[in-house]
C-alpha cells in the first residue's frame, strides 16, 4: 500500500510539473539577470532477452534545473560596482533529483543502492576579462570529436552503474571541482580562430562507476554468470574464498593534482586541437597481495590493491570540411595514452610480472576516423536528406604481452567433473588481442510537419568478436517542451565465443543473459 501511495504521488507530481509548466510555456527569464532552463524525463525500460518474456528494470524520473546568473555585466558588478577590465561574470547551478521507482516496485532489489539521488551536479562561476576567459567550480570538460566511444574525453569519468553507456555523456559524465581558462589569440601565424585551454584538478579524484553485483540489471561481469565468485579451487580441493579489497585511490592532496591544456586552431580548411593531458587512470588496475594471502582449514584469506596508477595522454584532433568529391566533414581524432593499468595471467615470467602481484601498466594508442555527410535517399524520404555519421576505432598496445589478461568470468565450481551446487570460483581465459577495432554507423532524417518525427539507427560491431549493437529509436516533438522517444536497443553476436573489449554484443548478447532493452521515453524541456 505504502509503494502504491508513493507511486501514485510521484506520477501525480510528474504530471502536474508537466501540465503547469505547459499552461505558461515554461518560465526561462525570472529578471533581466536571472534564467532558468530544465526538464523533466520520465523514462521506462523493459528487458526482454528473447521478445518473449518482459523485465522491468527501470523506471527512472529525473528532474533537472539549471540556473545562471548574471551578477556582472558591461564592467558593473550587481549594477553599482564597476569592475575595470572584468566585463561579464555569471554563476551557474545545475541540480539533478532522480526517483527509481523500480526498488520500490520489486522484491529482488531490496536493499540496493540507486533508488533515489539528489545533488548539484555542476555549480561555476565564469569570468571574463579579454581575451581571458576563466571558469571555477564543479563542472565538465569535454575534448576530442569521437561519438560513443571515448578516447581523447579522458579529464571527466563516468558513471556507468546504472545503465553502462546507453545514455548521452553530458549526463553520465561525473563533474570534477576544476579550473578552466582560455586565452582567445585569434590570428597567429598561418592560424586563424586560435586558442589555448587549460585544465587544473587541483584535489579531486573520481574514478568510473562500474556496478559488479550481479543483482543489478546493468551490473558487468564479464561473459560469465551472473554471481559472485566464493570459492577457490587448490589442488583439487574446493576452499571457501575471502577477499579483502583495499582502495588505493589518490588522497585528496594538492600533489595528487590533475591538469593538461590544448592549442585548437583553424589551418586553411582544418579545424584542430593539439592536446596533452596528464592524471590519474579512472579504471583502476588490481594488485593481486600474494604475501598477504592466507590458508585456514576451509577458507582462503587474500587481498588485493585497488591503484590507479597516473596517465599521460597525447592527443590530436582535426576535423576537414570536403565539398569537391564527398561533401562530407572527415574527422580525426588519435591519442597514445601512457600508463593504462593491466592484468597479468599467475605464474607469468619474472620479465613480465617482476612484482609477481599480477600488474602492470602499459602503453596504448587509439586512432578514430569519422565520416559525416547529409544524403538524399528518396525512396525513403523526398523531402529531407538523411545525416550519415560513420566511424572507425582502432586501438593498439604499444607494449604488448600474451601474458595478459582481460575481464574475468564467474563459472561453477568443479571437482572431479562434478558441479558443487552454489559454489563459483573466478577465472580468467580472456587475452586482449594487440590490434581492437570497432566500427560505427548512424543514419537520422525527420518527417512530417516542422519534422517533428524523428527516428534513428545506430549500429556499432566489432569484427573481431563479432559482438553488435543496434539502436532503432523513434521521436516525436510534441510540442516545443514535450518529446516522446521510443527505442529497441539490441545486443547480438554473429558467430565465435570470443570476447571483445568494448562491451557490446559478445558481453550483453549471449544467451539467456542477453540485455535487449525497450525503453519508454517522456521529456518536457523549459
Amino acid at each position: 500500500m505504502i509503494r502504491q501511495q508513493k507511486q501514485v504521488a510521484l506520477a501525480g507530481l510528474l504530471l502536474g510539473t508537466i501540465f503547469f509548466a505547459s499552461s505558461s510555456w515554461g518560465i526561462v527569464n525570472i529578471t533581466d539577470d536571472l534564467e532558468l532552463e530544465g526538464f523533466v524525463n520520465a523514462k521506462n525500460v523493459v528487458r526482454a532477452t528473447n521478445f518473449s518474456n518482459g523485465d522491468l528494470i527501470m523506471q527512472r524520473n529525473t528532474a533537472q534545473l539549471e540556473g545562471k546568473y548574471y551578477f556582472l555585466r558591461d564592467s558593473k558588478a550587481f549594477g553599482r560596482f564597476l569592475t575595470g577590465r572584468l566585463e561579464e561574470a555569471t554563476l551557474t547551478v545545475i541540480g539533478r533529483s532522480i526517483y527509481d521507482s523500480v526498488y520500490d516496485l520489486r522484491d529482488s532489489y531490496d536493499g540496493l543502492e540507486g533508488k533515489s539521488e539528489s545533488k548539484i551536479r555542476e555549480v561555476f562561476v565564469d569570468m571574463v576579462l579579454p581575451p581571458f576567459t576563466l571558469r571555477l567550480g564543479r563542472q565538465q570538460v569535454v575534448w576530442g570529436e569521437t561519438d560513443n566511444f571515448r578516447a581523447l574525453d579522458v579529464i571527466n569519468p563516468l558513471d556507468l552503474s546504472w545503465h553502462w553507456s546507453q545514455e548521452p555523456w553530458e549526463d553520465i559524465r561525473i563533474p570534477l571541482w576544476m579550473a578552466r581558462g582560455i586565452v582567445d589569440i585569434g590570428k597567429i601565424g598561418p592560424f586563424e580562430e586560435s586558442f589555448v585551454e587549460a585544465v587544473w584538478v587541483p584535489n579531486d579524484f573520481e574514478s568510473n562507476l562500474v556496478e559488479t553485483d550481479p543483482r543489478y540489471p546493468w551490473a558487468f561481469y564479464g561473459a560469465g554468470l551472473p554471481e559472485v565468485a566464493n570459492s577457490v579451487i587448490i589442488g583439487d580441493q574446493l576452499y571457501d574464498l575471502d577477499v579483502t579489497v583495499r582502495d588505493q585511490r589518490p588522497r585528496r592532496e594538492l600533489e595528487n593534482g590533475q591538469g593538461g591544456f590544448r592549442f585548437k586552431a583553424i589551418w586553411g580548411d582544418i579545424d584542430f586541437s593539439l592536446n596533452y593531458y596528464y592524471g590519474f587512470s579512472a579504471t583502476p588496475g588490481v594488485k593481486v597481495r600474494s604475501e598477504l594471502a592466507e590458508l585456514d582449514i576451509d577458507t582462503l584469506h587474500t587481498a588485493v590493491d585497488l591503484v590507479y596508477p597516473r596517465t599521460h595522454v597525447v592527443g590530436l584532433t582535426a576535423n576537414f570540411s570536403e565539398e569537391k568529391y564527398t561533401q562530407s566533414v572527415i574527422r580525426l581524432e588519435t591519442t597514445v595514452t601512457k600508463g593504462i593499468p593491466v592484468a597479468i595471467e599467475p605464474g607469468a615470467p619474472l620479465g613480465i610480472d617482476p612484482e609477481q602481484d599480477q600488474f602492470d601498466t602499459v602503453s596504448q594508442m587509439v586512432v578514430m576516423l569519422g565520416l559525416d555527410r547529409p544524403t538524399w535517399i528518396r525512396p525513403l524520404n523526398k523531402l529531407r536528406t538523411f545525416f550519415i555519421s560513420t566511424q572507425f576505432f582502432w586501438r593498439r598496445y604499444l607494449d604488448y604481452s600474451s601474458h595478459y589478461q582481460g575481464v574475468s568470468s564467474v563459472v561453477p565450481a568443479t571437482i572431479g567433473g562434478a558441479t558443487v551446487r552454489d559454489r563459483f570460483v573466478s577465472v580468467n581465459n580472456n587475452t586482449p588481442d594487440r590490434d581492437e577495432f570497432v566500427i560505427t554507423f548512424a543514419a537520422s532524417t525527420s518527417y512530417g510537419r516542422a519534422g517533428r518525427w524523428k527516428p534513428t539507427f545506430v549500429l556499432a560491431y566489432d569484427p573481431r568478436s563479432t559482438g553488435a549493437f543496434n539502436r532503432l529509436s523513434l521521436e516525436y516533438l510534441w510540442s516545443k517542451h514535450l518529446i516522446f522517444n521510443v527505442q529497441q536497443n539490441l545486443y547480438w553476436r554473429a558467430s565465435g565465443d570470443e570476447q571483445g573489449p568494448w562491451s557490446i554484443g559478445d558481453m550483453f548478447g549471449r544467451g539467456s543473459h542477453r540485455r535487449n532493452e525497450t525503453v519508454f521515453n517522456l521529456t518536457f524541456q523549459f
